[in-house]
């Protein structure tokens, strides 16, 4: 008889490890498998997905409805129009959060509850099963051997299934403790509250990614930039080299002189090597940020350029109120600010008022609601200096448009004194090079307003701030 009832109380303890797990797995996944579906296999993209395709000739990205953008780019090119829609429809990491929020979002949690409850029945008849159990053992009088002393075999197998009862009826117990708190969190909407936090988090990282791949994308434009002043040095340091050269075989410099030159030509070429290298690795990022294939020669193209109507448009004090709406740091504070107030109140019922439990709440609610208001003041500082930064950002183009006025005109002036012969032609060149390195001023000018004013947007449209 004791050998039957441990070969049952070894099952049960088998199932009831099988529920605690049924049980984690439904609060984390928030609903039940009912049946499988068989998932189709990724695809690798090139260039842009393919997306429906308007009369207009304009592709509304699958995603983000909101997101309507011009034709999808010709492969192995990239347009900042087109980057959003690419990032959001073919980045890996972006998708797999996706569909990790409609799994939270299909979740219905009326089922999840009936399941849930249904388990706890299951719980109770087993936990009712196993008390009777041992208070049937508490009666069983051991039989004796032969001789009429108490077996002892018999008394250790009884004693085990004493042990496993009580180890069974523990873990029951406990499950049953997390079934009914997971019943009372879906009933009060905590469970549902949790999964909006969770969505909202996730929704907050596919922005992080676009944003990421927005920043990869001026920084390409950049090394693009600064990739053309070093070509244009290099080439100015081979006349350098070449007039250095016939003034040593004229006698007017040593080989020393001569020597230093060419090593600072070797310096340059040597930069401009380690610059290609890594231009080559932004640009793979980027290509494996969009979905392209990874060639490491996908080409950019210039950003729009920033208005003075649309700089005139940014408001700090008529835009705060759609950031502070919008901001996730400030949901976040005030998610942490209101669960702490709720575990104070549950303090307060449960403990004394002197109690260091209740102490300890209260200082945890209170260093929540100085958390939020710093939250609150970071938001606004932060905004107002996005806000700046755009203003900031224009003045700056028009200070290096006005340098470079003045250089297209020094230009036209030295290239009438070389064609009438009264400066050399390393001047004349040298002369150009000054006016494409003002207009490289420019462009990345531009590029930081663009920049700033991207920043003022995200901030604005997401509530995003970095």
């Amino acid at each position: 008889m004791g050998r039957r009832i441990v070969s049952v109380l070894l099952a049960l303890a088998l199932g009831s490890s099988l529920l605690v797990t049924a049980l984690a797995d439904g609060d984390t996944d928030g609903a039940t498998a009912a049946e499988t579906e068989t998932l189709e296999p990724l695809t690798e993209t090139t260039g842009g997905a393919a997306a429906p395709v308007s009369e207009e000739g304009t592709t509304t990205g699958a995603c983000n409805p909101e997101l309507t953008v011009p034709r999808p780019d010709p492969v192995g090119q990239l347009s900042f129009a087109n980057l959003e829609t690419r990032v959001r429809e073919n980045n890996l990491s972006v998708l797999a959060l996706q569909e990790t929020m409609e799994a939270v979002k299909v979740t219905d949690y009326k089922e999840l509850r009936g399941d849930l409850e249904d388990q706890l029945d299951a719980l109770e008849d087993m936990t009712d099963g196993i008390k009777a159990l041992m208070q049937g053992l508490g009666t069983v009088v051991p039989p004796s051997s032969e001789d009429g002393s108490p077996s002892l075999v018999l008394d250790a197998n009884d004693r085990l299934t004493q042990l496993l009862a009580g180890y069974v009826l523990g873990t029951l117990e406990s499950s049953t403790d997390s079934l009914e708190d997971a019943i009372a969190d879906i009933r009060s909407g905590k469970t549902q509250k949790q999964a909006e936090d969770a969505v909202r988090q996730m929704e907050n990282g596919q922005d992080q990614y676009v944003i990421g791949a927005e920043s990869l994308y001026i920084t390409v434009l950049e090394l693009q930039n600064t990739r053309a002043g070093l070509e244009r040095t290099l080439e100015a340091m081979d006349r350098t080299v070449q007039e250095m050269e016939l003034r040593y075989s004229m006698g007017q410099i040593s080989a020393l002189q001569l020597q230093q030159v060419k090593n600072g030509r070797v310096q340059i070429r040597s930069g401009l090597d380690t610059l290609n290298n890594s231009m080559e690795g932004a640009v793979i990022q980027l290509e494996m940020m969009v979905g392209a294939d990874i060639t490491g020669k996908m080409t950019v193209t210039e950003v729009p350029e920033i208005t003075d109507a649309q700089v005139d448009a940014v408001n700090y004090e008529t835009d705060l109120d759609e950031v502070r709406q919008k901001s996730y740091d400030l949901y976040a504070a005030k998610t942490a600010l209101e669960d702490a107030e709720e575990e104070y109140k549950d303090a307060k019922k449960d403990y004394g008022k002197n109690t260091y439990q209740r102490k300890a709440a209260e200082h945890k609610w209170q260093a929540a609601q100085y958390t939020y208001q710093a939250a609150v003041q970071s938001c606004e500082a932060r905004f107002r200096a996005c806000c700046g930064a755009v203003t900031d950002y224009r003045q700056i183009v028009r200070a290096k448009e006005s340098a470079l006025a003045l250089q297209e005109a020094t230009f036209q002036s030295m290239e009438l004194k070389y064609q009438r012969g009264m400066i050399s032609k390393n001047d004349y060149l040298a002369a150009r090079d000054d006016l494409e390195t003002a207009r490289d001023a420019v462009t990345t000018a531009k590029h930081d307003l663009f920049t700033a004013y991207r920043a003022y947007e995200w901030a604005v449209r997401f509530g995003v701030l970095n």
